[in-house]
């Protein structure tokens, strides 16, 4: 792997001003991290060597073969994506349940259900020294970096060069624009009688916990890199995408990893817990520690983390070593700009092998995972039937993953939860929560609407002058 250093201090204005650079680019993805432990590092690529898209109906866990294909046992580019994109958790009815699922969707799926790019050069940001890299191939994917039109804009400006701190708002060019109109969302009426017939379903003993969701659905006109600034701006997080794609983006702002992999050890970090934040992203001690310390104690909160953890222990438990699997720092409160998670990390050491001696891979561990607990429920496969069954709408890539695999075969993914997708002059946004037999659907409707501020303040935010 070729590696070198971008001069100039890179500041978050900087980083804006790469992507806004790069907007008319083939293929632009933003992997946008906000300095924190987990979005550390921000990632930018475009012009990618080779695509790898598969149709609904075809077979998405088998790709992930691919992927694994031409992994270099190289220390130094171990963490360095090379193939970037999607999952969509529609992929759950191809082969990404593994065969487990016991029958087949209520009605037919379209479209895309996974895309991934494979880049022989990226951008890497480190924001914990605002120091810059281009990691490449080899001198051929150098040379092809710097033959982009935009590559000049990597050098930086006097101002930029000398900024440390800079509103990543005060360059943006008035030409990146768009507009969203006639807004309608999932009737509310209609949310609650979905979340009866889970309760209901619940006491049937069918599952435990369900995850259903409300769809926003609206008309997008112009740049829908000007949606992701509007977005980015309401829900900074630490593993934010921004991906073109044929006839739109896919906009991501999650905080939830779903996955971490370094070929050993097996991480997933679960949300499932939410409480609103009195003071919108503004920290005060006392308020956050009193609202922390609600999440944590409140009972329905409570079991229904409980249970997705232990759904989420035995998901890594089918490709661990025995007696890995741990729970680390649990029921731990982390605060977000407008909302406070509750948080769990479920660890586990991976076997070697997978069942048929071969090396344990890819594959092996999407399938065991996917889709992710979190945004499902329990037992798994009860919930996405009935999700199925309750759900007016196809999730789409909404609830499945997106992240990257470096070019040591290491796996990064996030749930593909704030999640809004744009194709042609349709703009979608989903929203949703966790039901469990103590749920009341008025306060379940509140938490979706609540999660939904991200999308809407952003909207709001486009028709006003910055």
């Amino acid at each position: 792997m070729r590696t070198v250093e971008l001069p100039g201090r890179w500041d978050d204005a900087r980083v804006v001003e790469q992507v806004l650079a790069w907007r008319a680019q083939p293929g632009l993805v933003w992997l946008d991290g906000d300095g924190s432990r987990a979005g550390r590092w921000s990632w930018i690529a475009c012009a990618p060597d080779e695509v790898v898209e598969v149709e609904a109906g075809g077979a998405p866990l088998d790709a992930w073969r691919r992927f694994d294909e031409g992994r270099v046992l190289d220390p130094e580019g171990a963490h360095v994506p090379r193939w970037i994109g999607w999952i969509a958790y529609d992929a759950l009815w191809d082969d990404a349940l593994d065969g487990h699922a016991p029958r087949r969707p209520s009605r037919a799926r379209e479209g895309v259900t996974m895309r991934f790019a494979r880049h022989s050069w990226v951008i890497g940001v480190d924001h914990a020294t605002g120091r810059a890299y281009v990691f490449s191939d080899d001198e051929a994917a150098l040379e092809r970096w710097r033959a982009l039109d935009g590559a000049s804009s990597s050098v930086p400006s006097p101002s930029a060069a000398s900024s440390s701190s800079v509103s990543s708002t005060s360059r943006e060019p008035h030409d990146v624009t768009a507009t969203v109109t006639d807004l309608q969302a999932t009737p509310a009426e209609d949310h609650r009688r979905a979340i009866e017939a889970a309760r209901e379903a619940i006491a049937r003993g069918e599952l435990y916990q369900v995850n259903l969701a409300r769809c926003w659905e609206g008309r997008f006109e112009g740049d829908p890199l000007a949606l992701a600034l509007a977005m980015r701006r309401a829900s900074p997080v630490p593993l934010g995408m921004f991906a073109r794609t044929k006839d739109g983006a896919v906009i991501g702002r999650s905080m939830e990893r779903f996955l971490h992999w370094d070929r050993e050890v097996l991480e997933t970090c679960p949300i499932k817990g939410t409480i609103a934040r009195a003071r919108s992203g503004e920290p005060d001690a006392d308020t956050d520690t009193h609202e922390a310390s609600a999440l944590r104690g409140d009972p329905k909160e409570h079991a229904e983390h409980a249970m997705i953890v232990d759904l989420l222990r035995n998901d890594l438990a089918r490709v661990a070593s025995t007696g890995s699997v741990a729970v680390v720092d649990p029921l731990r409160v982390e605060p977000y700009a407008k909302l406070h998670h509750l948080v769990t990390t479920v660890r586990a050491r991976t076997r070697p092998d997978a069942p048929d001696d071969a090396e344990l891979g890819l594959r092996e561990v999407l399938a065991a995972t996917f889709p992710p607990g979190s945004v499902t429920g329990a037992p798994k496969v009860a919930a996405v039937e009935l999700i199925d069954a309750l759900e007016p709408f196809d999730r789409g890539v909404y609830c499945g993953a997106y992240g990257y695999v470096t070019r040591g075969g290491h796996l990064s993914l996030a749930v593909a939860i704030r999640t809004a997708v744009i194709e042609g002059a349709r703009v979608r946004y989903f929203a949703g929560g966790g039901i469990v037999w103590p749920s009341d659907a008025e306060r379940e409707v509140a938490e979706t609407e609540l999660k939904a501020r991200v999308f809407l303040d952003a909207v709001e935010s486009l028709d006003r002058p910055r």
